[in-house]
């Protein structure tokens, strides 16, 4: 059996780490109770209403982590002063309007929506032959804490229970392992990227578990108190405990422990949860067990590397170290929201061992190895010890050795703490810094006005190969007083421009707004197209800076952009030839961006809009505003959300690093856009299944390609490359990364150098169908986030 996931499907289906979350309630919440415990179909609760079980001790509602956070779907201890858990029990769906928000009961399964659009709906579990009629189903929250549906005519009758959703906590009465009333197979399981691990059921050993950390296995034993072993060891089931005692079973870190409340009337400063029981049992065992920049020492006690301080100090004080250590004081990066940085390292020099999860770099040396992670706000430490490794975001598996042999690794301070260690140079060293950029700004200017003698007659071989430094007024007098606007978006406008002398050459001329994302966008253009050039590329021809004004001067598109002629009626339609055309030369712009350049560039942002076309319509991909270069000794980076709704990955949403199978899935719903002459993102007006790309996977399967083509084309279109366009689109929008091919196979695929199989439709999609067949999804509420 395979572990129950907390989603609208059966749980035959294995579950992603994410979908089970806890997170830990960090002040309380002002959301009014009413005086029941149950809901019934029709009569659900508004966000800002709770349950309360019947004993008083479980409260179940919409809960922030905390302050300016969205909110979630959780139970929680009512009664616990500040620090209660929450314990999950809704998908880890986010609120973000608490008014619009509410939690129904709907045909057997418990859903939560939002404006009256359903996030999210509970699967129907039980031995019955088919899910209930709605009136004859409720949710009820126990007095465990346990939020079950249940057969309003068989009470002992379970549809779906919280308890076969745990995430990283274990409340008393709930079961790992086989639950009978569900059928479902419960583990508990946390990810804390890029930590991940789970808990299940070993049943040759009694009392047994297996402990999952980042795909470790360690093998544990419950001890005979805590649990009571039911169905011939296959599910141990938490035991209650006293009336007057508070506790629960929390796994983090690859530690698992029973935390009970403790109160000291005498000291309240001490009341916290202390870790009763606990496995792995101290430091030396566990690489996990200090936390985040903690310690073991020989004694077997954690403690903070010097600059860090325990994150929780109540709870260290009660024994507790999963929590880990925080920096004194914040990197210079982090204080000033810079990424220019003037820290230092420390050496730590009495080591066993290396600490967890190194990262290899290409650097030569050790001033080399130290400036690339210098060059990283991520990078927390490195060492050069035959080869530059490095650490990022976290530091574990640090262990202070009691005799040599030792090891090394230099962590980073921030340039504040330095000061504060004597260090007061930093002044004296910006200012030498700032001269000599000075100097260098000056002198590169000196020399690119050297270069270009005659920028105001300027010709296009001129600017082959390199870009050009434009003077202002050049700018101003090209466009015109920037009076001829080709368009506007949130990054800022573009102007038509002409530039004199022979030929006359026409110019788009993007000015950027917002001093702090200007900066940044105007970086990752240059950076990126600036320095490459290919047929399927916009030409960045040069630049202008003038103060806080930054302009970027492009080769002009005749055609515009791909959207303009996809989803308008006012524009020239784009036959079948031009389409296929238009999509074999993004690829083409992609595979270069991802695989022949010396650095693999990940766009970031491709749709329709930055999709431009030329006089012979030939695709040129636009706007690396949002571009992330990733050096070729990394497969993936960690970065904030960009891009646009509709076109992301799921990874961007699961918040995962981020590699270039990001753009490819993109490019698959750009394809299902330039075959149907639709936005995927608007749902359609009949038919079975309304999110388009889940209606384009299941036709393909199917076999039935045409109905996908833009009616306006009057079915006038190459049948087969017709179907290898939609196959390679679908192909393209898997689920998994892994399972989406290269640009430069997508390239092939269109060549027709390969076959193109039918492609699975995507498990996200098969839930959705199975929501809609079943009823869960209404067409008012169908949600696709």
């Amino acid at each position: 059996m395979e572990a129950v996931k907390c989603v609208c499907s059966p749980p035959s289906q294995p579950p992603k780490p994410t979908f089970c979350f806890v997170f830990l309630l960090l002040g309380s919440s002002f959301l009014a109770a009413v005086a029941r415990d149950t809901i019934l179909p029709g009569d659900g609760i508004p966000g800002n209403q709770t349950l309360v079980s019947k004993n008083g001790e479980f409260e179940l509602g919409f809960f922030a982590p905390g302050a300016g956070i969205h909110r979630f779907l959780g139970v929680r201890f009512k009664k616990m002063p500040t620090t209660s858990p929450t314990f999950w029990v809704g998908n880890r769906v986010p609120i973000t309007d608490l008014s619009t928000a509410a939690l129904e009961v709907f045909r057997g399964s418990l859903c939560i929506k939002e404006a009256g659009t359903s996030l999210w709906c509970s699967s129907v579990v039980g031995d019955g032959p088919s899910p209930p009629a709605a009136a004859a189903s409720a949710a009820v929250l126990l007095d465990n804490g346990n939020l079950v549906v249940r057969d309003k005519a068989n009470s002992s009758r379970i549809l779906w229970q919280a308890f076969d959703c745990p995430g990283d906590s274990l409340l008393p009465g709930a079961t790992l392992g086989f639950v009978r009333e569900t059928g479902s197979n419960v583990s508990m399981t946390y990810m804390d990227y890029p930590h991940n691990g789970s808990i299940s059921v070993d049943q040759s050993r009694r009392n047994g578990f297996v402990l999952t950390t980042d795909g470790l296995d360690t093998l544990g034993t419950f001890p005979d108190w805590m649990v009571t072993s039911q169905v011939n060891g296959s599910s141990l089931l938490l035991n209650i405990p006293d009336p007057n005692v508070t506790e629960f079973l929390q796994f983090h870190l690859g530690q698992v422990s029973l935390l009970r409340w403790s109160e000291d009337s005498a000291a309240a400063n001490k009341s916290g949860w202390v870790a009763r029981w606990t496995f792995p049992s101290d430091c030396k065992s566990s690489g996990f067990y200090c936390g985040n920049f903690g310690a073991c020492n020989s004694n077997g006690k954690c403690s903070c590397l010097d600059g860090f301080e325990p994150s929780y100090p109540v709870e260290w004080g009660l024994g507790y170290f999963v929590t880990g250590c925080s920096r004194s004081l914040p990197l210079s990066c982090e204080a000033n929201g810079q990424t220019e940085h003037d820290d230092s390292f420390i050496l730590i020099d009495n080591l066993q061992g290396l600490p967890y999860n190194p990262q290899n770099d290409l650097a030569k040396s050790d001033g080399d190895c130290k400036q690339a992670c210098f060059s990283k706000s991520y990078c927390v430490a490195y060492v050069y010890d035959s080869g530059c490794k490095l650490w990022y975001y976290n530091l574990y598996n640090l262990s202070f050795a009691a005799r040599p042999p030792y090891s090394e690794v230099y962590v980073r301070w921030g340039s504040k703490l330095r000061a504060k260690k004597g260090l007061h140079t930093i002044a004296i060293l910006l200012l030498v810094a700032a001269f000599v950029a000075m100097v260098s700004v000056i002198l590169i200017l000196a020399l690119l006005l050297r270069y270009r003698r005659d920028l105001f007659t300027c010709r296009r071989s001129e600017v082959e190969g390199s870009l050009v430094f434009y003077p202002y007024g050049q700018m101003k007098k090209a466009t015109r007083n920037f009076s001829d606007k080709l368009g506007e978006g949130g990054f800022g406008s573009v102007f038509k421009g002409t530039m004199p002398g022979p030929g006359s050459t026409v110019i788009a001329v993007k000015s950027l707004k917002g001093s702090g994302h200007a900066d940044k966008q105007f970086r990752a253009e240059v950076q990126t197209v600036g320095v490459i050039t290919h047929t399927n590329l916009v030409r960045l021809l040069g630049f202008c800076v003038k103060g806080d004004m930054r302009l970027l001067v492009y080769e002009y598109m005749h055609n515009g952009s791909l959207d303009s002629h996809l989803f308008s009626e006012r524009s020239s339609l784009l036959n079948w030839d031009l389409r296929y055309q238009i999509a074999l030369g993004i690829a083409k712009g992609l595979a270069y961006l991802h695989e022949e350049c010396e650095d693999c560039i990940i766009h970031c942002d491709i749709k329709p809009e930055n999709i431009l076309l030329n006089e012979e319509f030939c695709a040129k991909i636009s706007d690396f505003g949002m571009a992330k270069l990733l050096g070729r000794e990394f497969n993936s980076a960690l970065t904030t959300v960009r891009g646009t709704m509709g076109y992301l990955a799921p990874e961007w949403i699961y918040g995962l690093p981020i590699t270039k199978k990001a753009d490819v899935y993109s490019f698959g719903i750009v394809l299902l856009e330039i075959v149907s002459g639709r936005r995927t993102t608007k749902r359609l007006k009949s038919g079975s299944h309304r999110y388009f790309p889940l209606y384009a996977a299941a036709q393909v399967n199917e076999g039935n390609v045409l109905c996908l083509l833009d009616s306006k084309l009057e079915g006038n279109a190459n049948v087969k490359e017709l179907d290898i366009t939609c196959r390679i689109a679908c192909w393209c929008i898997q689920d998994e990364e892994n399972d989406r091919p290269s640009m430069g196979q997508v390239v092939h695929m269109l060549e027709g150098v390969v076959d193109t199989e039918i492609p699975p439709i995507p498990s996200s999609f098969q839930n959705l169908m199975e929501g809609e067949t079943s009823g869960i999804y209404s067409d008012e509420g169908l949600s696709f986030s």
